[in-house]
């Protein structure tokens, strides 16, 4: 007998998480670099495409989804050369420009039919891009791991968005993704060297933000409201700063779990929202 899609989706979450999970442990304990440890957010959602999709795609890609892989693992590679290489301006001229080009990439059929949509896209990627990496008023470790708790739930909160807009595949990825990712922080706990570095930026979050554009602009049934509240999430970072309940609390560990349901706060209303535009057909 076959397996259910949702046993597939808890095997394909249980299996890249304990992976995601050991390997942030080996790299603890070998005291892998920075730059290197850089790579497991990257490696986390190449990953959960493989998972989600069961293929590596061709080369040359051919369609959105395919294109998505791509995106990443360039992302990831350039952002590990970059860091090598410690070229901070090169790095900030790379993501200013990588959610630009991927939505010229994956939105190049909608370019010419609707050129405003895809522009649209590109300057909403790159506004979440700027914000993610924008300056926090903590420690270098402390800061990494409040990106990726913003990027884990947010990918949390786009799965039911992706559902929606007729993307199951693409609800397997964001879950396993986020779960893995989540995975790898718990080694990272009382680590005030955790590394979210280029690579991470470029192969993880953009690797997402590709996720976001194949179902906004290729599917386009996506609950653009259910999107726009789920966006709020890259603004919790600065308005954290200025509630000393989450930025003043003592303990790391009590600031990123604070920090972690402030985050959850426009998740949550977006899952909501698209639960209940779906209607109650909803597939839960």
């Amino acid at each position: 007998m076959g397996q259910s899609p949702q046993e597939v989706l808890v095997i394909g979450i249980g299996a890249v998480s304990l992976a995601a999970f050991i390997l942030a442990g080996f790299c603890q304990l070998v005291r892998v670099g920075r730059v290197w440890r850089a790579l497991l957010v990257p490696g986390v959602f190449l990953a959960a495409y493989f998972m989600a999709y069961g293929k590596v795609p061709s080369f040359p890609p051919v369609g959105a989804v395919n294109k998505i892989f791509y995106i990443a693992l360039l992302g990831a590679v350039l952002g590990l050369i970059v860091d090598l290489a410690n070229k901070p301006r090169l790095s900030s001229c790379l993501l200013a420009l990588q959610p630009v080009a991927a939505a010229l990439y994956i939105g190049e059929a909608r370019l010419r039919a609707a050129p405003i949509e895809v522009l649209g896209a590109a300057a909403a990627g790159f506004a979440a891009m700027w914000l993610l990496r924008r300056h926090m008023s903590v420690s270098t470790g402390e800061e990494g791991m409040r990106r990726t708790l913003v990027l884990a739930i947010a990918a949390l909160g786009f799965a039911p968005i992706a559902l929606l807009g007729a993307s199951s595949a693409s609800l397997q990825l964001c879950l396993i993704f986020a779960f893995a990712v989540l995975a790898t922080l718990v080694w990272n706990l009382r680590n005030d060297d955790y590394a979210f570095s280029t690579s991470s930026y470029l192969g993880g979050a953009g690797g997402m933000i590709a996720v976001v554009y194949a179902v906004t602009l290729i599917t386009r049934k996506s609950d653009l409201i259910a999107l726009a509240v789920l966006s709020l999430i890259f603004l919790v970072p600065a308005l954290s700063d200025r509630l000393p309940r989450v930025a003043t609390r003592k303990g790391k560990v009590v600031r990123l779990f604070a920090f972690a349901l402030f985050c959850a706060v426009p998740a949550l209303c977006a899952t909501a929202i698209a639960i209940l535009s779906y209607g109650s057909s909803f597939p839960i």
